[in-house]
């Protein structure tokens, strides 16, 4: 490209020249005087700076910003003279848009033909006609000297030879994400507007706006009116009056009525393809038509490569959403079914959940949610479907069997039994309406419920979930739940040959769609091999339990709390001292999160737990899990198992103070006057102070005291001695 310097001959029209040699220029040949609260582009001019070898500086996004902003910013940063040029409808001529570039270099004191370098810019360059915009670029390119740069501000994508120039290395590109704001420049913007926000605030400004800084500036207007905490205009929406009337005045009023029509109706979308924009608008040729409005002044941008896919400003989404749903309200449902259709062919139930409950087709939702809730559940996604139930009211979802079933047992993984039981009981009355074979899948879902409740027993607990597993089909995810309720029926009740043959059966069935219960079924399996003392099988099972519960993003989900006391159990076992505490915390919290406990389940895994926490050394810990174990447990009687773990827990405490007692025969004199000072807060140098001793005495005595009474700490050491009643209680 050429940018040699050129012969003699005038570059520059005389009358063009003269026109304003006297008197105030024009504003269109002036840069905008800044805002007093316009904040400096740091960053960006920071990049142009090194980028000034690049002959075209190409700033391409819709309105408000700021691209006229940093091009003042710039101009004032580059260390040479500049020329402006804003165009008007008069430079859609180009013979005009030539004498306007000719003028705004000779009011600047330019005279590109004595080869100085300079900077031209032209701002508002989408209002002339794309050829005559791009003969005037390759007119300026010809003559412009070495150094020198052409900026370009326009809210549309010019018909320039872009792929050519970026191969070439010629143009510097700024685009709508380069000029978004960050969450220090946001607040420096707050700032400058007499406001003083914590970063959180302006950090979630920015995120609400995507960065759109005359979004930004209307919300520090928005602010500046306000005498509440700023928190809560940083959920500043579309449809807001501020934002929406500049959205109808800046980017609405540019385009058709028809497009504004199709990006109304498309609003429902997230995202935007053209077999998806066909589908929803019932339409052909979507494709072109989101291509030129990417390429328009609407915030309409690709996320993908290939520009297969589009996505609306967050903002400006919500704006058309709102006109939608007052212009065309009639039609928002059909919309969302159609999309939610389209995208369950896809295979993205996400999606399609997001649009049938959109649309509020409780039948669809409540089918394709309780098909899908597995999954869900598997890995460890069920504040999801709460999100999603929590959008339809309580009085719909008990309506049809398969949402109230979603409901039940969403509610059961969470932890809420008494919710879980009420929602399965409405689910058994929608069942009870329908003929027995269509209505089997569902039948089940009820009986598995009633199984994990267990309100008959630890056999009718097996009883319940044998039924279960017969109605469904043979690839139901559901069936490993069923193998992990009947396995554990089994193992309660002492029939440990059927218990294993359930729980491997379930772990297989759950791998792949229903991760929670197979960890479940691992984790049983690990108790079943501790009972036969098989150490290295049991570790082997509680550490795939443990993987699978890793793996699935299942560790808040207080279910899975028998996994971690299986976890500890392991670990304590092999010595991982800091692995079995950490297991032990993480269950204990998961058990808290049960609001209503299921019996049998809590008092299997408080057995576990009291079994580390006893070999941990916290006595007190180990007997009030036992406690209340012992409590939880009379509620399944049944279940006999449990008896024999009781009396193994309690031979355990004797073997324990029989150990400690032993120590205790062995402590001197001068140890059991250092064992006093152990229950204090008094250092090792205070104790030896005050028995008037030296450090290394009283540190030779507190590790025999520590030996003795079969301790690891100190914190040990005093609850030893406490239950030997050698110190106070």
């Amino acid at each position: 490209m050429a940018t040699a310097a050129l012969d003699d001959e005038p570059l520059l029209p005389a009358p063009a020249r003269l026109r304003f040699g006297v008197g105030l220029p024009e504003p269109k040949y002036q840069p905008p005087k800044e805002c007093r609260t316009s904040v400096a582009r740091t960053e960006l001019l920071s990049r142009l700076q090194r980028e000034r070898d690049r002959p075209v500086v190409l700033l391409t996004a819709p309105a408000g910003y700021g691209k006229t902003t940093l091009l003042t910013q710039w101009t004032q940063h580059s260390g040479r003279p500049c020329a402006w040029l804003t165009l008007d409808h008069a430079d859609g001529d180009g013979s005009v848009l030539g004498n306007s570039i000719a003028t705004a270099l000779d009011l600047a004191g330019i005279q590109p033909g004595l080869g100085c370098s300079f900077g031209l810019v032209i701002d508002d360059a989408h209002i002339v006609p794309p050829e005559v915009l791009k003969d005037a670029v390759q007119s300026v390119l010809g003559w412009l000297p070495e150094g020198s740069q052409l900026a370009l501000a326009t809210r549309c994508q010019p018909s320039l030879a872009l792929g050519r120039m970026r191969a070439q290395r010629v143009v510097a590109e700024v685009g709508s994400e380069d000029l978004a704001m960050s969450g220090a420049e946001a607040a420096a913007l707050l700032r400058k507007a007499g406001l003083d926000p914590e970063f959180a605030s302006a950090q979630a400004l920015v995120q609400h706006t995507e960065g759109w800084p005359v979004a930004l500036e209307l919300a520090t207007n928005a602010w500046a009116q306000r005498t509440e905490p700023l928190e809560p205009v940083a959920q500043l929406s579309g449809d807001d009056h501020l934002i929406s009337e500049y959205f109808r005045a800046e980017l609405l009023a540019s385009i058709s009525p028809a497009a504004v029509r199709f990006l109304m109706r498309s609003s429902v979308l997230e995202r935007l393809s053209g077999p998806l924009c066909d589908e929803v608008l019932g339409r052909k040729r979507s494709a072109i038509v989101l291509a030129e409005l990417a390429r328009s002044n609407v915030p309409l941008v690709p996320v993908d490569p290939s520009h297969e896919w589009y996505r609306l400003h967050g903002l400006f989404r919500e704006m058309l959403r709102t006109e939608l749903r007052r212009s065309e309200p009639e039609i928002v449902p059909a919309l969302h079914q159609r999309a939610g259709d389209w995208y369950r062919r896809e295979g993205d139930i996400d999606r399609a959940l997001d649009h049938a409950c959109s649309a509020q087709d409780i039948d669809r939702f409540g089918e394709l949610l309780w098909t899908n809730l597995p999954r869900y559940l598997g890995e460890g996604r069920n504040q999801m479907v709460q999100v999603w139930l929590g959008a339809v009211t309580a009085d719909r979802v008990g309506r049809g069997a398969p949402l109230a079933l979603a409901a039940a047992h969403s509610s059961l993984a969470r932890g809420s039994v008494a919710v879980a039981e009420q929602w399965a009981r409405s689910a058994a009355v929608r069942v009870a309406e329908r003929s027995r074979g269509a209505a089997e899948q569902e039948r089940a879902g009820v009986l598995i419920i009633e199984a994990w409740v267990a309100r008959s027993g630890a056999a009718g607990m097996g009883e319940l979930a044998a039924r279960g597993y017969e109605l469904l089909s043979e690839d139901s995810p559901w069936r490993a739940s069923c193998c992990f309720l009947g396995g554990t029926a089994a193992l309660l009740t002492g029939d440990q040959a059927a218990a294993e043959r359930l729980l491997e059966e379930g772990a297989a069935r759950g791998a792949v769609l229903a991760a929670d219960a197979a960890a479940l079924c691992l984790a049983q399996l690990a108790v079943l091999a501790a009972d036969r003392h098989q150490t290295a099988i049991a570790s082997d099972f509680a550490q795939r339990a443990r993987s699978a519960v890793t793996d699935h993003h299942l560790t808040a989900t207080p279910s899975t709390a028998l996994v971690f006391a299986v976890g500890a159990a392991a670990a304590m076992e092999e010595g991982r001292i800091d692995d079995a505490k950490a297991d032990v915390s993480q269950c204990l919290g998961l058990l808290e999160g049960f609001g209503d406990p299921l019996a049998w389940y809590a008092a299997e895994t408080q057995i576990l737990l009291s079994r580390t926490l006893l070999a941990l050394g916290d006595v007190a810990g180990s007997r009030g899990l036992l406690a209340e174990a012992s409590r939880l447990a009379r509620r399944t009687p049944d279940a006999m198992v449990f008896a024999r773990w009781f009396d193994d827990a309690w031979d355990r405490f004797d073997q324990r103070a029989e150990s400690v007692l032993a120590g205790i025969a062995l402590l001197t004199t001068a140890e059991l006057r250092v064992l006093r000072f152990l229950p204090t807060h008094f250092s090792f140098q205070e104790i030896a102070q005050r028995l008037q001793v030296s450090s290394n005495t009283v540190k030779t005595h507190v590790h025999a005291v520590y030996r003795k009474l079969d301790a690891s700490s100190r914190s040990e050491a005093v609850a030893h001695a406490t239950q030997a009643g050698l110190l106070g209680g």
